[in-house]
């Protein structure tokens, strides 16, 4: 991501999602140190937005303060990633019951779209895109439940699921079976079969979750 000043934006807006960018994305790996010299001199931003920031990165779980000084990415551990996912297997699959029941005939022309872009992308083998719009998917489900207080306690989790997808997910097979797993749940939820939705979207975190355990040797 290179840095261009966008006037229609504060300092400290734009400085934090050039950071979230660049973090997600696994241009800064974890365990790197945090440089607000460094980062100044790539965006030509002075120190103070840039503190704000990285607060901002820290209450998000990206950047921690090292015990010798400094902020560094964030570093997760087994035991880490096992807790996301337990909130997400708790979570997702509500989301998406409940947007069998709720979704207006809108969101579900949108979901539907969506699937049909999300099928034309991974015939393409444009696996970047894929992600993008597999995020999408998901981040639609959860407007569709309609539950405010569901919908803030994901968004609490966005940015670490983006950055764990991210340094994680890397084969493209996972990302086939992933677009089937979608396209079942977007049946049941064209179907406005809760049941099943909630099923197939659990089975769906759960085999994320086991790929990644195979793929990374958690335990």
């Amino acid at each position: 991501m290179t840095f261009i000043l966008d006037t229609s934006k504060t300092l400290q807006v734009q400085v934090y999602e050039y950071m979230h960018d660049k973090i997600v994305n696994g241009k800064l790996g974890p365990g790197t140190r945090v440089v607000e010299q460094q980062i100044a001199e790539e965006t030509g931003i002075s120190r103070s937005p840039i503190r704000e920031a990285i607060k901002q990165l820290k209450s998000e779980g990206l950047v921690a303060s090292h015990p010798r000084g400094g902020v560094r990415v964030f570093r997760p551990t087994s035991d880490d990633f096992k807790y996301l996912y337990e909130c997400r297997l708790s979570l997702e699959p509500l989301a998406a019951s409940l947007a069998a029941e709720r979704s207006n005939n809108i969101q579900l022309t949108e979901i539907n779209e969506l699937l049909r872009k999300m099928k034309d992308i991974m015939e393409a083998e444009d696996f970047e895109h894929m992600k993008k719009l597999s995020r999408k998917f998901h981040d639609l489900i959860l407007e569709c439940s309609e539950n405010p207080f569901l919908i803030k306690m994901m968004n609490q989790l966005h940015s670490l699921i983006l950055f764990y997808r991210n340094i994680i997910l890397t084969k493209t097979s996972r990302m086939v079976e992933g677009f089937f797993e979608h396209e079942a749940i977007c049946f049941d939820i064209l179907n406005r079969d809760a049941k099943s939705a909630e099923k197939h979207m659990r089975d769906h975190i759960q085999k994320d979750y086991n790929y990644y355990l195979e793929q990374y040797g958690y335990n």
